[in-house]
C-alpha cells in the first residue's frame, strides 16, 4: 500500500503525484501539496481525477453498439487543515468539492471529513478516528430513458425518468498504530524500524471491514509494506515498497509502489496496466 502520511506531523513542504490503475480501464490520478503552517499546524491542497476509457453506447435495438461512445469521470478538489492541540492530541478536517459526470449528466456537491489522533501513554501506541464523506445526497441532473418499465410492460417506448438521489458513502474509521520496537521493548537500532497498524471501517452502505498492515524500513531509505483486508467482496491483500533519497542535503525524493489483489477482478484483467497497481512520487523540502 502506498504510504499514508499524517498531516499533523508535517515537517516542511511536500508535493506528491499518484497514479492508480484499476480494472475495467479505470484510472485515478492525484496531486497534492502540503506544508507546515506555524509551529503546531499544517495545511494541504489536493486534486483527484477518476476516469474511464471510451465505452460503447448500447441500446436494446443495437446491443453491440450504435457507433457512438461515452465516458465517465469524477473530479475532486480539496483542502485540509490539521492542528496539534497538545503534544499528544491532534485534530483535523477536510473540505472537498465534488464533480461527477456520466455522458450528458452531472453532479456537483461538497463533502467534509473530520478526524482526531491521540498519542497514548502506552509507549508508542496511537489511536486515530475519522468520519468521512459527510454531505448532501448525490443526484445527477437531467433525465434518463428507463427501459425497465418498457420491458416489463412489453412496450418498446421507454419513459423519461429523473435520477434518484443516493447518500454519499459515509465511512467511520477507527485505527491504532505503534512502533514495533518500542511497543515490545526490543533492542532499538538506528538502521531498522517497523510500524504496525490496524484499522476498522464502518461504512453506511456495506458491512464492516478490517485492515491490518505493517511497514519495515531500513535506514529510512528502503521501505517494505504488506497488509491484509478482511470483510471485502474481492480485495484480500496488498503489498508494496518505497525508496527515499536525500537530494542536495535539505531535499528528499520518495518513490512508492503498491499492488492490491482484487480476486476475480484482478484475474479478469487483460494486461499489466489493468491490474490494481499504485505508483507515487513525492518531493519534500
Amino acid at each position: 500500500m502506498v504510504e499514508r502520511r499524517r498531516l499533523s506531523s508535517q515537517r516542511g513542504n511536500e508535493v506528491q503525484i499518484t497514479q492508480i490503475n484499476l480494472p475495467a480501464d479505470i484510472q485515478c490520478n492525484t496531486v497534492s501539496y502540503s506544508r507546515k503552517w506555524g509551529e503546531y499546524s499544517s495545511a494541504s491542497l489536493h486534486a483527484i481525477n477518476l476516469f474511464t476509457n471510451d465505452m460503447k453506447v448500447r441500446t436494446v435495438a443495437l446491443p453491440e453498439g450504435t457507433g457512438e461512445y461515452f465516458n465517465a469521470y469524477d473530479v475532486v478538489l480539496g483542502a485540509s487543515y490539521a492542528q496539534r492541540l497538545t503534544d499528544k492530541f491532534s485534530l483535523g478536517g477536510q473540505l472537498r468539492y465534488l464533480h461527477s459526470s456520466l455522458e450528458d449528466h452531472s453532479f456537483d456537491g461538497a463533502s467534509v471529513d473530520l478526524g482526531t489522533l491521540y498519542q497514548t501513554a502506552l509507549r508508542s501506541l496511537k489511536i486515530g478516528m475519522t468520519i468521512q464523506n459527510l454531505g448532501p445526497d448525490v443526484k445527477y441532473s437531467g433525465t434518463f430513458l428507463d427501459y425497465r418499465e418498457a420491458g416489463s410492460n412489453g412496450s418498446t417506448t421507454p419513459n423519461a425518468e429523473e435520477f434518484e438521489g443516493a447518500s454519499l458513502p459515509v465511512m467511520f474509521r477507527l485505527g491504532i498504530a505503534f512502533d514495533v520496537w518500542e511497543m515490545f521493548k526490543l533492542r532499538k537500532s538506528t538502521d531498522h524500524s517497523g510500524v504496525f497498524a490496524l484499522e476498522m471501517d464502518h461504512p453506511n452502505d456495506n458491512k464492516e471491514r478490517l485492515n491490518i498492515g505493517g511497514e519495515y524500513s531500513y535506514r529510512k531509505t528502503l521501505f517494505v509494506r504488506g497488509g491484509g483486508k478482511f470483510g471485502y467482496d474481492e480485495e484480500s491483500f496488498a503489498a508494496g515498497l518505497g525508496l527515499r533519497f536525500d537530494v542536495m542535503g535539505d531535499y528528499a525524493m520518495n518513490f512508492d509502489y503498491a499492488y492490491s489483489h482484487w480476486g476475480r477482478l484482478t484475474q479478469a484483467a487483460d494486461g499489466f496496466m489493468d491490474q490494481p497497481h499504485r505508483f507515487a512520487v513525492s518531493f519534500a523540502w
